[in-house]
């Protein structure tokens, strides 16, 4: 088991669930450690206890959202045989549990912390069998800028879908 995982109910896990809230509407740097430990009805020094700082309690929320799109997409790119079909279905996928889940805002931004990019990676496997060019470069960029319009309104998720399917086609 992780050692972050909270215990249902503890001080922990109610900085989690409201930190993916705040992180998710606000993006890392419109989230004020204080203003999170309030909505949370504790202090700033619980928020430093369980985490040690902002960005570490961001990259716990942000490795477990990651996580939990790469599981979706995953699956739902196992389900082909064709490598630019698999690629396809787990990028609607992924576009689809960000809106469920309301984490387009927190996916779509770039991390304050230096880690590798797990979607990216995934991706990286994904196209590795269509061709030789790193196109999960520009797919990973297209589908974080689809996210980042669903979270600002410029776009509904159904157009998001479209513009992936548009990716896709040939000719």
């Amino acid at each position: 088991m992780k050692e972050w995982i909270p215990i249902p109910g503890t001080s922990k896990d109610t900085l989690i669930k409201v930190a993916i809230m705040e992180f998710s509407q606000k993006g890392y740097n419109g989230v004020n450690v204080t203003e999170l430990a309030k909505k949370a009805n504790m202090t700033t020094g619980a928020v430093y206890h369980h985490f040690g700082s902002k960005s570490k309690l961001y990259e716990v929320i942000r490795t477990d959202m990651e996580q939990r799109l790469i599981d979706r997409m995953e699956g739902a790119a196992s389900l082909f045989d064709e490598p630019e079909e698999a690629l396809k279905a787990a990028l609607i996928t992924g576009l689809d549990a960000a809106v469920k889940l309301n984490i387009c805002r927190l996916i779509s931004e770039e991390t304050p912390y230096d880690k590798n990019d797990k979607i990216e990676e995934f991706l990286s496997n994904l196209t590795s069998t269509i061709q030789e060019l790193p196109i999960e470069i520009i797919l990973i960029s297209s589908w974080r800028t689809i996210l980042k319009e669903i979270t600002i309104n410029q776009i509904t998720p159904k157009q998001g879908k479209d513009l992936i399917q548009w990716m896709f086609k040939k000719g």
